[in-house]
């Protein structure tokens, strides 16, 4: 039976996964209380980061950065 690891814990997560892929990683999670735990742990740090740091997306860019870039890229 294939090992779950940390790369197919993000590509599952990142919806990176193929159709089959997926059904595999989904079928080995299942059977396998460590790689389920590490799953569960793994995706509640994932939600944790999108709820603290999503909301920067939405700011509005300082105008002095804007500035700067306007600047630099002339």
């Amino acid at each position: 039976m294939k090992r779950v690891t940390m790369t197919d814990i993000n590509a599952y997560l990142d919806g990176a996964l193929d159709e089959r892929e997926r059904a595999e990683f989904e079928s080995v999670v299942e059977s396998d209380p460590d790689a389920k735990a590490l799953l569960a742990q793994h995706r509640q740090h994932v939600e944790e980061l999108h709820r603290l740091y999503d909301p920067v997306l939405n700011e509005q860019v300082p105008p002095r950065m804007l500035e700067l870039l306007r600047k630099r890229n002339g």
